[in-house]
């Protein structure tokens, strides 16, 4: 194996600092400091909100009747349906002015 002649390096540094590098290294290790801590704020701001969230949902699943109080009719069977005549009678005059702009900007 060949050995190597430590006495042959050069004594110079390969790499050379920035003048005032080390400075102002305190200012800048602190404002990271204050940068991290922020977005670890931030990070717990949002997983609180994203958990409220979900537990909301999860409730609004349990809780919500389903099918009870629902009264879809059954359009397989056609006589469930009202006509079209029956269910414009039934209307108030609001609904029925409501009906006529929107027929009309329809173009129905």
């Amino acid at each position: 194996m060949k050995e190597f002649d430590l006495e042959s390096l050069s004594r110079e540094m390969p790499f050379k600092m920035p003048e005032h590098f080390l400075d102002d290294m305190t200012e800048r290790v602190v404002s990271q400091i204050g940068k991290q801590r922020k977005q670890n704020k931030e990070r717990k701001i949002y997983a609180l909100f994203a958990s409220v969230a979900s537990a909301a949902a999860v409730a609004l699943l349990f809780l919500h009747p389903f099918g009870s109080s629902l009264d879809i009719p059954d359009y397989d069977n056609i006589s469930q349906c009202a006509s079209v005549d029956e269910v414009l009678q039934d209307m108030s005059a609001e609904e029925l002015s409501l009906y006529s702009m929107m027929s009309n900007y329809y173009g129905n």
